[in-house]
C-alpha cells in the first residue's frame, strides 16, 4: 500500500449567523478559508468534508460564492474533495434535496453518496466509502439497510479503508 495523506473536516456549518450576528457568519467563512488554505500548503491527496458544510440546506448566495470560490482553488490544486451530507446540508424532502448535487456536478466536489457505489478510490493506495445522512433514528433504520443494498461496501483488503458518515 502507497503511503497517503488526506484533511478530514466536518460541522463547518458555513452560513450560521450564531447568536444572530454577521460577524459570526463571517467568522466561520473565515475559518474554512483556513482550512482550505492550510490544505493547499499541506498538498494532501484528497480532503473528507463529513457533512454540515452549510448551516442550511439552502445558503445564501454570498455563503454559496465563498464556498464556490474555496473548492474552486483545491480544485485547481489537483486536491479531491470528498463529501457526504450532515442534517444540515439535506432538506428534509426528497424533491428539494442536497445542495450539495449541484456542487458535485459542477465538478468542485464529489459526493460520495450520489455515486455508483457510494464510494472513490485511489489506486494502491485507499478505499472511502460514505453513507447519506437520514436526519433522524427512524428514518435512518428505514432507509439506510436500503441504501447499503443497493450501494454494499467493497473494502479493500489490500488499501486503506475509510468509512464516512455524520452521525446525528
Amino acid at each position: 500500500m502507497k503511503p497517503f495523506s488526506f484533511v478530514h473536516v466536518s460541522d463547518l456549518h458555513l452560513g450560521y449567523t450564531q447568536y444572530g450576528l454577521e460577524v459570526r457568519r463571517q467568522d466561520f467563512d473565515s475559518a474554512f478559508s483556513e482550512v482550505v488554505d492550510k490544505t493547499l500548503d499541506l498538498k494532501p491527496d484528497f480532503m473528507i468534508i463529513a457533512g454540515d458544510l452549510f448551516h442550511q440546506a439552502r445558503p445564501s448566495n454570498h455563503t454559496l460564492e465563498n464556498t464556490v470560490r474555496s473548492f474552486k482553488r483545491l480544485k485547481d490544486a489537483n486536491i479531491p474533495v470528498l463529501t457526504v451530507d450532515g442534517s444540515h446540508d439535506s432538506a428534509p424532502n426528497t424533491i428539494t434535496s442536497t445542495i450539495l448535487y449541484p456542487l458535485d456536478s459542477a465538478g468542485l466536489i464529489f459526493h460520495l453518496p450520489r455515486h455508483r457505489g457510494s464510494c472513490w478510490s485511489k489506486p494502491e493506495c485507499c478505499y472511502v466509502y460514505g453513507i447519506p445522512n437520514y436526519h433522524n433514528r427512524p428514518k435512518t433504520l428505514e432507509a439506510l439497510p436500503r441504501f447499503m443494498e443497493e450501494n454494499p461496501p467493497t473494502p479493500q483488503p489490500n488499501l486503506a479503508n475509510i468509512f464516512v458518515f455524520h452521525g446525528a
